[in-house]
């Protein structure tokens, strides 16, 4: 507990040296960190867009290769939902005694 003690001393000791900033620097500083978080994010959003669609446009102008021919027929599908499970066989292990 006497650490605890001696160790939150130290901390407000330390908390009086610190040199805190002025309010109109803080004021700055804060407009120009939030200034340059949303030029970056647009940026990003920008670059974003671009590559998006840029490989849009080159999926849309290459010509379709290996087309998978999908079953057009209403009729429903008789083997899509099994009616029985598969019965799993699980024999027991003996338990060994130390």
């Amino acid at each position: 507990m006497q650490k605890l003690i001696k160790f939150l001393k130290e901390v407000a000791a330390e908390f009086k040296n610190i040199t805190w900033p002025q309010k109109d620097t803080l004021i700055q500083l804060t407009f120009v960190i939030i200034s340059v978080s949303i030029i970056i994010s647009a940026l990003l959003g920008g670059l974003d867009y671009i590559f998006v669609n840029s490989i849009g446009l080159l999926g849309n102008s290459l010509p379709a290769q290996n087309t998978i021919q999908t079953d057009t027929s209403t009729e429903p599908q008789q083997d899509a939902i099994p009616t029985q499970l598969p019965e799993i066989l699980v024999s027991p292990t003996p338990i060994s005694k130390k």
